[in-house]
């Protein structure tokens, strides 16, 4: 009866949120046949803005799990609710032994599908860092295979009617690598470099239409950093050359 109830909230929460996003931006989807027909996978997508876990979502039909802050657990009420829309929190303070990996583990097994941001911050600029290889850990340890997702912006500013762009890559099995659950990160490096290349290429490669490059208005803590480290070393450099 449980299940029950968090599909019947699951889909009524997509079907509200779909109709929101489609009325507030021009939103398309792409590559939806290379989604495989199995019971659970994992959606790596480039990270661009708060959105993305709804954007990939919005794309399949399947029921998804996602991991979630903490901090959003302990507010009586919402936290019902995100777990019952499938959330899990990525730490948990009451349980020292808690481990993130084996619960997603566990939810990929239980034929839930899963969205995962490799880069692991966001890029607000359009471009695309470097993964980590958790998503290959992970596909290892569940036998499931990787789906690469480009999400592609019109703007680094989102604003009403912004075209949106959902691309789907054809997907990556950790088995074609030889990948088992008692693999090294070192053996997965091969995987993670290949997810990576896709999400770039269909990111930054061939853009569905015109992109404007202006200046994010908002930015992650790390692209900050990157930028004063950036502008310290310049002002280094201009010192010494004084």
């Amino acid at each position: 009866m449980k299940k029950f109830l968090s599909k019947i909230l699951y889909y009524t929460a997509i079907v509200l949120v779909r109709i929101a996003m489609f009325f507030t931006y021009s939103l398309r989807f792409e590559g939806r046949e290379n989604i495989p027909d199995r019971d659970a996978a994992i959606f790596a997508s480039n990270h661009r803005s708060y959105l993305d876990p709804v954007l990939v979502v919005l794309g399949t039909p399947h029921m998804f799990c996602f991991a979630a802050k903490e901090a959003l657990f302990k507010t009586p009420g919402f936290s019902h609710l995100i777990r019952a829309l499938g959330a899990f929190p990525t730490t948990w303070e009451k349980d020292p032994e808690y481990d993130m990996l084996a619960e997603a583990t566990k939810r990929l097994k239980g034929k839930r599908y899963m969205t995962i941001f490799p880069e692991g911050t966001r890029h607000t600029d359009g471009k695309v860092g470097r993964g980590k290889s958790g998503m290959c850990v992970l596909a290892a340890k569940s036998g499931v295979p990787i789906v690469p997702v480009g999400l592609v912006f019109d703007s680094n500013n989102l604003h009403f009617r912004s075209k949106i762009c959902v691309r789907f890559g054809k997907p990556f099995y950790p088995e074609e690598y030889g990948l088992t659950p008692d693999s090294n990160p070192h053996q997965m490096r091969k995987m993670k470099e290949d997810v990576m290349a896709s999400i770039k290429e269909m990111v930054e490669e061939n853009p569905p239409f015109p992109i404007l490059h202006d200046e994010p208005k908002r930015k992650s803590s790390r692209e900050k950093a990157r930028e004063q480290r950036a502008a310290a070393k310049a002002a280094q450099t201009t010192t010494e050359e004084k």
